[in-house]
């Protein structure tokens, strides 16, 4: 609902008459509205036909084009007033926010410096003067920032040629924490220089770049995760890729807050970069919902105010994370247990770099991490958001060319640095670095960073590695996960809950699970029950591949019928069908 962008055209009322003359607008109810440097007035007559005192509905207003999106829905009215800093503000107002008393519509307009008449009839007055104004003119309105075929919407504007304007109108409550200050130059000389030579700095500052480019390269959402102790420098890094983009004290978000915050958050980031700190202040309940959901770009569906399905919301985006612990931690305090999945869509970076000072390796002549952070945090509040746009009119005016050459680069990058026969999981995640290493080297090349060439790709090999080593190799890590639960399952219930199938005494053993005889040679054999096969040790994942896994690994032994379980006869039971898993100490 709410939106503030530059103004990117001339008013209409501006055009058209000189910024002294009384503008005669149009005509209603038997009067006039007229626009004047000192504002808005309407000039109606009284019973007899006489005019009346001119009655001051609010500070200059323009309403310079008709707004609608692409479906020729949701029309509204895109209104431009300066404030009385001389800053000028353009907004896309919904009509329907006109159609109950215009608080809404009022509310803004006052937040954003217009001064309004607190008379009750002036200020029905205001919401008639925009709806009757005439006018020509016409925008096309879009509620996602980001790439709207080859323009880029940003809150300040679009980016790019198109048939007609194209502006943001907002639909959250949350506003988008965009900014600029100072200059793309003074950005490179300043915060970019203190990065260089400290790869998970220079990592995180390309997955700034990273996130326009991904819509580009075809490449799917998903993100990265610092972990490491409290001031080790995470938090450095998150500052520094907000300074591509805004302020880093108002673009760095918080991980705090409901799946459905975090979902106006990526709407809100859409086709750029998500900065979310303090991954501990999730509530654990919701860390891995949130997790798929921010990869896999799309929200809830939900219904709309007249009952009828709103359409999902949908964003490409990448994410940067921190925190003093990793996803699958904060999902254990709920008594859950992280998937594969989940892990491969946060990527988990040990935020110490080896050399002694945290997430730091070069301090560029300060006497300590602490001095750099400081610095980095000083330059990058007073330098920022000027380099992002610099940024998209480099990718606007190379589009074409980019979207030729980049797949060919990731795929080349990807060869480079997975290991031979990894698994699928493992070359997904190594496309997101991929994409994170050639964004940084084509930032190099239109000389936003000043740095040498070579420097991102460096930075994300040795991210990547840490990365491989923290996700436990090149194999299949869902594999591993089930196999590692089988593991842990007997080693705390083998002695327990298995009764000896040659006793000659009733046992009693309590929540039975099965039972166990000794193979030749081979270790003991559990014969599972079924039912505890399913509802323990397959827990969380699918029946199917547990089985597969466990077949493959040789712990799960199929019958002569080729069947995973078996059938023996059992004591108490008869026969049965039961799993046979031969459990061996990883030492033997």
């Amino acid at each position: 609902m709410q939106n503030t962008v530059t103004a990117q055209v001339t008013p209409l009322a501006s055009r058209q008459n000189s910024a002294n003359a009384p503008v005669t607008l149009c005509r209603y109810g038997g009067g006039r509205f007229e626009l004047s440097e000192t504002g808005v007035y309407f000039l109606g007559k009284d019973k007899d036909g006489n005019e009346q005192t001119p009655q001051w509905v609010c500070a200059p207003l323009h309403v310079i084009a008709k707004t609608r999106d692409e479906k020729s829905g949701e029309w509204g009215r895109l209104l431009e007033w300066q404030d009385d800093d001389g800053h000028t503000h353009q907004w896309a107002m919904p009509l329907e926010l006109l159609e109950s008393d215009g608080l809404d519509v009022r509310r803004e307009l006052a937040r954003l410096g217009r001064q309004i008449s607190p008379s009750p009839s002036a200020r029905g007055l205001l919401a008639t003067y925009i709806k009757v104004q005439p006018i020509d003119a016409r925008a096309r309105c879009v509620d996602r920032l980001g790439w709207h075929g080859n323009t880029f919407v940003t809150p300040n504007g679009s980016i790019g040629e198109a048939e007609e304007l194209v502006v943001f109108q907002n639909s959250h409550a949350t506003e988008p924490a965009y900014s600029e200050s100072g200059t793309a130059d003074e950005w490179r000389n300043s915060v970019a220089a203190l990065a260089i030579g400290n790869t998970r700095l220079v990592f995180a500052l390309f997955v700034a770049f990273a996130g326009a480019l991904a819509e580009i390269a075809g490449e799917d959402s998903g993100g990265f995760h610092f972990r490491g102790a409290s001031s080790s420098g995470k938090s450095t890094a998150l500052k520094l890729a907000a300074s591509v983009w805004g302020n880093p004290s108002t673009y760095v978000r918080l991980w705090c807050g409901t799946v459905n915050g975090l979902e106006g958050l990526a709407t809100l980031h859409n086709d750029g970069l998500l900065i979310l700190d303090e991954i501990g202040q999730i509530d654990p309940d919701d860390a891995g919902e949130a997790a798929y959901m921010l990869a896999n770009g799309q929200g809830k569906v939900r219904a709309s105010r007249n009952g009828t399905t709103r359409s999902a919301q949908h964003w490409q985006l990448l994410f940067l994370s921190a925190g003093e612990t990793s996803l699958s931690a904060v999902m254990a305090q709920a008594g859950k247990r992280s998937t594969a999945g989940q892990e491969i869509r946060l990527a988990d970076i040990e935020a110490d770099a080896g050399a002694g000072m945290g997430i730091f390796e070069a301090l560029h002549g300060h006497p300590n991490a602490a001095a750099l952070a400081l610095a980095i945090k000083e330059a990058s509040a007073t330098h920022h958001g000027t380099t992002g746009k610099e940024w998209l009119r480099y990718l606007v005016a190379n589009r074409a060319g980019l979207k030729n050459l980049i797949p060919a680069q990731i795929k080349r990058f990807v060869t480079e640095i997975v290991p031979a026969n990894a698994a699928g999981q493992v070359e997904r995640v190594a496309r997101r670095f991929a994409l994170v290493a050639i964004a940084g080297e084509l930032a190099t090349h239109c000389k936003l960073t000043g740095w040498p060439e070579g420097e991102a790709i460096h930075a994300a090999r040795k991210c990547f590695a840490a990365w491989l080593e923290a996700f436990g190799g090149s194999g299949n890590r869902e594999e591993r996960i089930i196999l590692a639960r089988v593991r842990g399952f007997f080693e705390t219930h083998g002695a327990s809950r298995f009764e000896d199938i040659n006793a000659t005494i009733d046992q009693r053993i309590l929540k039975r699970a099965g039972f166990y005889r000794n193979g030749a040679n081979e270790g003991r054999e559990f014969l599972v029950l079924p039912e505890t096969f399913r509802q323990e040790i397959c827990q969380g994942f699918d029946e199917k591949t547990v089985k597969k896994v466990l077949i493959a690994a040789g712990l799960l032994l199929p019958g002569k019928d080729k069947k995973p379980s078996q059938i023996l006869r059992l004591p108490g039971l008869g026969s049965s069908r039961v799993y046979v898993i031969r459990y061996r100490d990883e030492g033997e």
